[in-house]
């Protein structure tokens, strides 16, 4: 079925409404329960809440529960049953939230969950002909359990990650996420673990006391779809993939968003890029011919073939955020992160890790011939 498909307002879920100048506190509770909130500014829908909006303003563990919910809401595009999945798609994927708003003619009725959206590109089939390897993301970064919570935040700074795998002699055992740190820190003391004699800080707090160790998980050579009925069915955003039982990579709901969509651009172009702004929109057909032209240099090596490129620009306190995933004819995604002050910079050097990347896929595929060569 086609993704022109629009969405029903049967599938519309209600949720609560509050004032921007309600405190964090009181918004909290409702999170709980419901996937997001709206947020109303003089009694006009303003933007919606939800703890992926609470985590990436309030870095980490910045979080102040006594200031008003207007910083922290996110503004994001309204749907109505008009709205097609492909648009809906795009709007989950390019937001990153957990709920988009719903309008009944001029007021916002309620919120579609992406979770329902899931079940729907379930029951339209969209999914049936990807596979878990071409669309996860590698390696999986870990760390191990005795580590403490300020150390693994600074490894997913670094990284910019927001999950990571926690090792326990040297065998998986749990996965730790910014979500659930920001959640256990920000918010009330009695989330935290019982350090008695010792105040409960990151510096002290082991990564052990507060990862989730009943992980679910997926093997590699499942289904998509198989994946979405797991996100769906424990209301989860992302799986560790697996191999033989230990981890080899992870996919998000996001990584399946993408996919859809670049997937369903791949007659009309390879190479799918969003984010820019008002400034940044200029240099949209400079970067989609430079892409272009990477491609066809690295199809000019035996062997290397790429189903699509998507290129996401965030802009964030006068840097520039570069967000590419290249998917490599069922050789899987390689995903990268560059950030620079200088927007040409930071794409430059993005084209200059990504064929590094490349190559050092090539030297492995060489190799990997030379070991098992191919029966004649």
């Amino acid at each position: 079925m086609s993704g022109d498909v629009s969405i029903p307002d049967t599938l519309v879920t209600k949720t609560m409404s509050f004032d921007c100048k309600t405190p964090v506190s009181k918004v909290l509770p409702s999170l709980d329960k419901y996937n997001a909130v709206i947020i109303n500014k003089r009694k006009a829908y303003y933007g919606i809440i939800d703890s992926h909006a609470l985590y990436n303003a309030g870095h980490g563990l910045k979080l102040s529960t006594g200031e008003s919910v207007e910083k922290y809401a996110v503004k994001v595009p309204k749907i109505t049953n008009s709205t097609s999945i492909d648009d809906a798609v795009y709007y989950f994927y390019s937001s990153r939230v957990r709920a988009l708003p719903f309008l009944y003619g001029e007021k916002i009725g309620g919120i579609l969950e992406r979770k329902t959206l899931l079940k729907m590109l379930l029951s339209l089939g969209i999914l049936e002909s990807m596979q878990i390897r071409e669309v996860m993301t590698t390696p999986v970064l870990s760390i191990d359990a005795s580590a403490n919570i300020s150390e693994a935040i600074s490894a997913m700074r670094m990284h910019n990650v927001k999950r990571l795998a926690v090792l326990q002699d040297g065998k998986f055992s749990g996965l730790v996420t910014g979500h659930d740190i920001m959640y256990k820190f920000a918010i009330p003391s009695d989330r935290l673990p019982d350090m008695k004699s010792k105040p409960s800080s990151p510096s002290n707090v082991p990564v052990s006391s507060v990862m989730v160790s009943n992980v679910v998980s997926i093997s590699q050579d499942r289904g998509i779809s198989d994946a979405v009925r797991q996100f769906v069915e424990h209301n989860i955003s992302s799986l560790v993939v697996t191999k033989k039982g230990m981890p080899v990579g992870m996919l998000t709901v996001f990584d399946v968003l993408e996919s859809i969509i670049a997937r369903r651009h791949i007659q009309e172009r390879r190479v799918y890029i969003s984010g820019f702004d008002s400034y940044t929109y200029q240099y949209q057909d400079d970067l989609r011919e430079e892409l272009n032209k990477f491609m066809t240099d690295v199809e000019r090596l035996h062997g290397m073939h790429i189903d699509y490129i998507t290129l996401r620009i965030k802009g964030k306190q006068h840097a520039y955020q570069f967000y590419v995933r290249l998917s490599l004819n069922r050789r899987g995604i390689i995903s990268l992160h560059v950030m620079d002050y200088r927007f040409e910079t930071a794409f430059r050097e993005l084209l200059k890790k990504l064929k590094a990347q490349v190559l050092n896929e090539k030297d492995y595929m060489l190799t990997m011939r030379k070991v098992n060569p191919p029966e004649r």
